[in-house]
């Protein structure tokens, strides 16, 4: 009985992805975490009053920024500001710096969709 011994003229190489794919997937949650929220990296300095209440917890707020507007941390358009629930308060922050027909424009779209609890947020002065 004779053996022979069977040559591959090609060797086959496997590469294991998993640790590739385990690295990307860190890398993603890193970014995801450091980048942060436009809501974090803007500052909105509001206009000082000497009277006002608090919030209350169930409202939404809505940031005018320069570019955007933002709501409860999210980018919205006018749409998005029209649908806004009209069972809740809505509390708009403005900076000091912007211009007076954005916040109008803001405000038109809220009253023109039916919202009758708006308020604007202001900073408390310190005696």
């Amino acid at each position: 009985m004779r053996f022979r011994k069977t040559r591959k003229d090609r060797r086959t190489s496997v590469l294991d992805v998993t640790p590739l794919v385990d690295v990307v997937f860190l890398l993603q949650i890193f970014f995801l975490l450091t980048i942060g929220s436009p809501l974090m990296l803007s500052e909105v300095n509001l206009p000082a009053t000497i009277s006002g209440k608090s919030v209350v917890s169930d409202t939404v707020t809505v940031i005018i920024l320069p570019e955007e507007v933002i709501i409860d941390g999210r980018p919205a358009d006018r749409e998005v500001i029209s649908g806004l629930p009209r069972d809740r308060e809505i509390v708009v922050m403005a900076s000091r710096d912007i211009p007076y027909f954005r916040v109008m424009d803001v405000l038109d779209v809220l009253r023109t969709s039916g919202h009758m609890r708006l308020s604007l947020a202001t900073r408390p002065v310190h005696n």
